[in-house]
């Protein structure tokens, strides 16, 4: 039996949140990236994050970090 769990990426707006949330996924990312097409900015990232249910994995895309 495999371990592998399901990571959605990209996500920025409550549907697609939804959606990953009720097909199971295990970690649902947010990209903090602000070049990219799939930007999210932290309070939207905030307000989206409340559509995931207590114990559901929220991954961070930063670039550079530590700037």
């Amino acid at each position: 039996m495999s371990n592998l769990r399901d990571k959605l990426c990209g996500l920025n707006t409550r549907e697609p949140v939804t959606a990953a949330v009720e097909a199971g996924a295990a970690y649902l990312g947010f990209n903090f990236v602000e070049k990219s097409k799939r930007f999210v900015d932290i309070e939207t990232a905030r307000e989206l994050a409340f559509v995931v249910p207590p114990g559901g994995a929220k991954v961070a895309l930063v670039l550079d970090a530590d700037d």
